[in-house]
């Protein structure tokens, strides 16, 4: 999976989501567990990764949405 930098992400954020990684056809880790977030190329639909800052931020921002 290619991976997002916080630059690539900052260029264009609207680009990237994050999405439930039970969602059908989301990647498993790479020891077959089911992730909780995956990021998503809406532009390529494609699964992503992101890089440990820009993941944080995204799942911060998810839980203050169910919050």
């Amino acid at each position: 999976m290619e991976k997002i930098s916080a630059e690539a992400y900052q260029q264009d954020p609207d680009r990237y989501i994050l999405v439930s990684g039970h969602q059908e056809g989301a990647p498993t880790c790479s020891y077959g567990n089911t992730q909780q977030w995956v990021g998503y190329d809406k532009t390529e639909q494609k699964y992503i990764r992101f890089t440990k800052s820009v993941f944080k931020r995204l799942v911060a921002q998810k839980e203050n949405e169910i919050q």
